[in-house]
């Protein structure tokens, strides 16, 4: 039977859906423990996340960019929400204190624009956190969720990705250790319901929190999901030097000039061949020969 991605509007209404969002917003929290009084924009599909995020205080809004009118209903959202384009968000330059992009990057070959936008309305101080599924680890266990349909990549994609948009991560994260599936880790043998088992009672959302605590420490990188923080720094985009252009510079200190050879067979014909040591010849490679005349006339032989 072929996978289904669910779209996020109908994920998030789903129980495995409603514990992702647990799972993911308890990792939020602990990047981001106290937002009271600042201003908050959603990215994507963001919403579910922004209710666990903050206080009565905190400024809350969603941009749902994710979202597809031709086959989706509009989404209950429990915050403020608009439907807006990811890369023309109607907002002014600088007018949030913290932006979190969930489902914004999507499937795109080129990321930047959104990030780029993002950062846009971004304050100067202002901080960034992106979710996207891991490329080492997540692909396999996100299957029919959103983030199956999302781009996924190393951290080292990331930082490139981030550089490129003239941004500097901060702090790194990860989430959902467990496969998001009905009765994922409750089946029979196995190591991950052995561990389900030995957690105890609670529900499974609760379980599930305690195996992404545990793996966290116990298997670093393992997790489904990448959340990093950065920030806007315009000095962390470095063009880089390549090879090839070092090698050009190496090749005009070493090799002779064009028509070095030629100019130099016209003075034999004129004045007769000329033995030139390895002194004078490094001095007209660097067209220093008359700072060194006095030397080579010192030493006519060499």
């Amino acid at each position: 039977m072929p996978d289904v991605t669910q779209s996020p509007q109908s994920f998030y209404t789903t129980p495995q859906g409603l514990a992702s969002v647990s799972q993911v917003a308890d990792a939020m929290v602990r990047i981001w423990p106290g937002l009271g009084g600042l201003s908050v924009l959603g990215v994507g599909n963001a919403a579910p996340y922004l209710f666990r995020l903050g206080d009565s205080g905190t400024r809350r809004i969603a941009a749902w960019t994710a979202w597809d009118a031709n086959t989706d209903m509009p989404p209950a959202c429990p915050v403020p929400a608009c439907i807006a384009d990811e890369c023309g968000l109607p907002f002014q330059d600088g007018e949030f204190d913290r932006l979190v992009l969930v489902h914004a990057l999507g499937a795109r070959a080129n990321p930047l624009p959104v990030l780029r936008e993002a950062s846009r309305v971004m304050k100067d101080d202002g901080r960034l956190l992106l979710v996207i599924p891991s490329r080492l680890a997540g692909r396999a266990r996100l299957r029919k969720t959103p983030f199956g349909a999302d781009a996924a990549f190393t951290r080292g994609g990331v930082r490139q990705v981030l550089a490129a948009a003239m941004l500097r991560p901060e702090r790194w994260d990860e989430a959902l250790f467990l496969p998001v599936r009905p009765g994922a880790g409750a089946g029979r043998g196995g190591v991950l319901p052995s561990l389900m088992a030995r957690l105890g009672g609670g529900s499974s959302t609760h379980r599930r929190l305690s195996v992404d605590r545990i793996g966290r420490i116990v298997c670093p990188g393992a997790g489904s999901l990448i959340l990093v923080e950065a920030v806007r720094d315009v000095y962390f985009a470095q063009p880089v030097t390549s090879g090839r252009r070092g090698r050009r510079w190496f090749s005009r200190v070493v090799l002779p000039a064009a028509g070095t050879a030629r100019q130099g067979a016209q003075d034999d014909l004129a004045h007769g061949p000329r033995r030139l040591g390895p002194t004078r010849l490094g001095l007209e490679r660097h067209g220093l020969a008359q700072h060194g005349a006095e030397q080579i006339a010192m030493n006519p032989h060499a």
